[in-house]
């Protein structure tokens, strides 16, 4: 079989998930995800699009894979009858254009909309506090500019904040996010909370349209919509690439924190896809 280890976060697993299952696929056997703990958060989300999850035993059989230069070695058919067990990220989308039509086929079908509605993905909540990136976040002046893009109706955003409006620096420390940034780490409260509420402001007089719900129905809902836009989420990326969306708008830089080690995921060649914020 495919073991595929999960660390946190619900678009790394997607990243995780359909790389084991592509070499699945070619070694014709299943996949089993693990979970980076019994009580993970992702687990019934995961489940209710069609991921397995158990262990595997240590054995002479096991093949242990870390990062893309092994795992693009496993498609050879002398690693069948081992069990490979894969660990790293896999975020290249070379991996994944060329089995798009196959990968859609894999997860439970949205119904597309029917209308011109746009939805914007916006990675906040943790990603608000972390000093390493915030500083090169777009502003909302970009967010506005990418907007001139898109023929849109309504403006729906998805989000990991748990309140759309203005809020104070007490508040924000309090609310909890799934990954816990050190103080060391962050930036300075009132900077976090400036930002906030500046894209409050800016989306404004859209009378935007915020809804509450897991984070696997967020992934269905952005991926049945005709007019998606993302900073640099790995939820929204698989959600927008496994869409049928008339346009997407993908920042350009994705992580430009990252230097030479930044992904290639906002290079995506397909003809419905533009980068923005560039």
């Amino acid at each position: 079989m495919i073991c595929v280890k999960l660390t946190n976060g619900f678009g790394n697993n997607l990243f995780q998930y359909n790389a084991a299952r592509l070499l699945a696929d070619f070694h014709n056997t299943k996949v089993i995800a693990i979970p980076p703990s019994s009580d993970y958060y992702g687990i019934k989300c995961l489940e209710s699009i069609g991921v397995s999850f158990g262990g595997t035993e240590n054995n002479q059989k096991n093949i242990h894979v870390n990062g893309n230069e092994h795992y693009v070695k496993c498609f050879n058919k002398s690693y069948s009858g081992y069990n490979i067990i894969l660990s790293g990220y896999f975020e290249d989308y070379r991996f994944f254009v060329p089995a798009r039509k196959k990968i859609k086929k894999w997860y439970p079908r949205v119904i597309n909309r029917n209308d011109k509605d746009l939805v914007i993905h916006l990675r906040t909540g943790d990603r608000l506090f972390m000093k390493n990136e915030f500083y090169s976040k777009p502003k909302a002046d970009d967010y506005i500019n990418a907007l001139k893009n898109f023929d849109f109706e309504n403006l729906h955003i998805v989000t990991d904040m748990p309140v759309w409006r203005h809020i104070e620096p007490e508040e924000l420390m309090n609310i909890k996010f799934h990954v816990n940034v050190p103080p060391s780490e962050r930036v300075p409260i009132a900077d976090s909370v400036d930002y906030f509420n500046s894209l409050v402001d800016a989306f404004d007089k859209y009378s935007p349209i915020v809804g509450k719900r897991n984070v696997g129905e967020d992934f269905n809902f952005i991926r049945s919509l005709n007019n998606i836009l993302f900073e640099h989420g790995t939820l929204s990326w698989w959600a927008a690439f496994l869409s049928d969306a008339d346009k997407v708008g993908v920042y350009g830089p994705w992580r430009p924190w990252k230097g030479a080690t930044n992904k290639n995921l906002s290079n995506v060649p397909l003809s419905n896809w533009f980068k923005w914020g560039v």
